[in-house]
């Protein structure tokens, strides 16, 4: 190479060099770093292990309610016991009848729901809500299955994401089951998780559980009502996605709808965050 040439590539290099301590170490055209990322949360799940059994995962809490409809709202609170992490949590509600009869699902995995992630004494809600028009729903009962398991120092400086209820709105007079609900949530995670839902657990005045449900956080929702009349509930996405870094407020539409008994004030929400999959 000539003495001309090997000066331009030796320019070339500082010129980068530059470029790059002024943008703090991160290449400004990748949006990478030129460093090993420092987040210890790692990017994607690692691997886990499957208990051959149910155990470490704690039933709290739960209740039910049958509204004159035939909503039935199911709704716990779940505490993992255990020193690891417990992930993939299958959990279903089973209803009974007064002859303590267990009635059967109307459709599969209408009364199931899955936990993605859950912290070493970390509480977690879950709840759903079914139809049940021409038979009373006597009693209930939360079921835990088998989860997976994965070390706690495997997922670095994970914590949960927080949930602070902020209001309800009863977006639909003729069905007042149908509610939006508001929280501002908090991550501090040095990573964004994936959400996995957002579920509601319901309780009444006297602080008893009278059900729950889930949906996805943030989604937009307009809707023609039986008049043909538009009714605009969430018109813009929330200035961040759930479970990102960082807070912010946002928003539930259950997918079935909060019971009657339910006293607004009282519920409690539960960012369902995950990481990446394995």
């Amino acid at each position: 190479m000539s003495r001309k040439g090997l000066l331009a590539v030796l320019g070339v290099v500082v010129v980068l060099a530059a470029i790059v301590v002024s943008a703090g170490g991160k290449l400004p055209w990748t949006g990478g770093s030129a460093s090993d990322d420092s987040c210890d949360i790692p990017d994607r799940a690692p691997a886990s292990t499957p208990a051959s059994a149910p155990g470490g995962i704690k039933v709290v809490e739960q209740g039910f309610s049958q509204s004159p409809s035939g909503l039935v709202s199911l709704g716990a609170v779940l505490e993992n016991t255990s020193a690891e992490v417990a992930r993939r949590i299958p959990v279903r509600f089973r209803l009974f009848d007064a002859a303590q009869h267990e009635l059967p699902e109307l459709t599969t995995g209408e009364l199931s729901v899955e936990i993605p992630l859950l912290l070493p004494g970390q509480r977690i809600g879950a709840g759903t809500g079914a139809y049940r028009r021409e038979i009373p729903v006597a009693d209930a009962e939360t079921a835990v299955g088998s989860n997976a398991w994965v070390p706690r120092a495997a997922v670095g400086s994970l914590t949960p994401v927080g949930a602070s209820y902020l209001r309800t709105s009863h977006f639909y007079p003729d069905n007042p089951v149908n509610v939006d609900v508001h929280y501002r949530e908090v991550s501090t995670n040095c990573r964004n998780l994936d959400s996995r839902d957002t579920t509601v657990v319901f309780r009444d005045r006297a602080g008893r559980i009278v059900g729950g449900d889930h949906g996805p956080a943030g989604n937009t929702l307009t809707f023609q009502d039986t008049h043909g009349n538009a009714i605009v509930v969430e018109r813009q996405p929330p200035v961040s996605p759930s479970c990102s870094t960082g807070e912010r407020e946002t928003w539930v539409i259950p997918y079935v709808g909060a019971p009657a008994t339910a006293d607004d004030s009282r519920t409690e929400v539960y960012p369902y965050c995950d990481l990446r999959p394995e």
